[in-house]
């Protein structure tokens, strides 16, 4: 067996140190391929494992991330250094029996780690050293788990049947990076496909297993065109783009009245105008939908192109909408099945709860949905844990002790598929 528990922590603060959002995990990806090579697995990278991306940074982010990155490789990261990260572990037993997948999310937020002396990373030396890059939401952790229950299945293979797909995905944040590897075809004969997140709607020391209650979600960038003018010589030839974007946010906030389901819309970004003597001329918006399913989610989203069409309309300026992300709802809970994995995890004394909601979107949805159409079975699971702050918060922490329970609990529904 491998020795989990300090592993578990020793990797979770590797990648912590190194964290990096969505489209950019350069580094975090070589990382795990070098890894997921020397446990023996076949590694598939780059252009194969990815369809159309959403939602990318711009060439000038990219380029000044890989001026960042000095790793020492035996293997080609062109294609990871121009935004194909994420990486797919393949271990085939070459016997019969199912194929297995496993998801593990390895973006960080676009957020600045906690400098305080009281937050733990900084305290005990493994902060982020990435500017305004922050493992404020779990990942690193994912990354861990995945890792050694790669390195615990390899060990295992002779004893092992079927084949499993162990998938590292890129920009989960912000729903991204999942229907670009669904894209890439992966999932096509897969079985069963597990996964999970640390913290989230879990107590502390609980286990959700068959987690429902994931909300359809599109994320859209606007970007409002009009014309610059003297704003005090002759404000009349101009066009006023921040009015269209202020009109188009306002507007956009009455929408969220649905009968068919629960339903939220944020403006979360508004950036408009050049100097104060000056009619802004352009206007960039960052916004987004959630539904609590599909058809909520969809009616919304109508909703919302007329609006920003029609602020456009009112102040004369030109548009452009950009899908940045999104995922489907998942509200499908297989009883037969979860019960199974239910009986299985209390065997081991685990404490067991099913059926809570996530109350929020997450792109695994995507890949659930992909393989349950095509006859497979899937699961969603919330590992419980004493935080320090809430998700996406600069001083996000967890207790790694959750890291091991993780492991764990993969390990024993991956022993019951078999």
């Amino acid at each position: 067996m491998v020795n989990t528990d300090q592993k578990l922590i020793n990797l979770r603060r590797e990648f912590h140190r190194c964290a990096e959002t969505g489209w950019l995990e350069f580094e975090t990806t070589i990382k795990i391929i070098k890894y997921l090579k020397s446990f023996g697995y076949k590694v598939k990278y780059g252009k194969e494992i990815h369809g159309d991306r959403m939602g990318l940074p711009d060439s000038d982010a990219i380029k000044k991330h890989k001026e960042t990155i000095s790793i020492d490789t035996d293997f080609d990261v062109s294609e990871i250094l121009d935004g194909y990260t994420g990486a797919v572990g393949i271990l085939d037993t070459h016997k019969d029996g199912p194929v297995i997948a496993l998801r593990f999310d390895i973006d960080a937020n676009g957020i600045e780690e906690s400098n305080d002396k009281e937050h733990r990373p900084t305290m005990e030396g493994f902060a982020s050293k990435k500017p305004n890059a922050m493992h404020a939401c779990g990942h690193d952790g994912h990354i861990a788990i995945g890792l050694t229950v790669a390195e615990q299945l390899a060990m295992d293979k002779h004893h092992l049947s079927g084949k499993y797909i162990l998938i590292f995905q890129p920009a989960e944040e912000g729903v991204r990076g999942a229907k670009s590897i669904v894209e890439s075809g992966i999932l096509k004969d897969v079985d069963y496909l597990i996964s999970g997140h640390i913290g989230l709607g879990a107590e502390e020391n609980e286990i959700v297993c068959g987690t429902i209650g994931f909300l359809a979600t599109s994320k859209l960038d606007i970007y409002f065109e009009g014309k610059p003018a003297h704003a005090g010589a002759n404000p009349e030839m101009g066009k006023n783009a921040l009015l269209a974007a202020s009109n188009c946010a306002l507007n956009l906030h009455t929408l969220t009245q649905f009968g068919r389901g629960m339903s939220r819309l944020n403006v979360g970004i508004l950036k408009a105008g050049t100097a104060r003597n000056i009619v802004p001329h352009k206007a960039f918006m960052e916004i987004e939908t959630r539904g609590e399913n599909g058809d909520v989610n969809s009616l919304l989203l109508q909703k919302v192109y007329q609006v920003i069409e029609g602020s456009a309309r009112s102040f004369d300026v030109k548009y452009r909408i950009v899908e940045a992300g999104g995922a489907p709802a998942y509200n499908n809970l297989d009883k037969s099945f979860i019960d199974g994995l239910v009986e299985v995890l209390k065997k081991k004394n685990m404490k067991i709860t099913t059926g809570k909601s996530l109350g929020a979107s997450e792109d695994i949805t995507y890949m659930m949905n992909e393989v349950e159409r095509n006859g497979g079975k899937s699961v969603y699971l919330m590992f419980g844990t004493k935080l320090t702050a809430p998700h996406h918060n600069n001083r996000f922490d967890f207790d790694e002790s959750v890291l091991n329970l993780a492991y764990e609990a993969y390990l024993e529904i991956i022993r019951s598929l078999l």
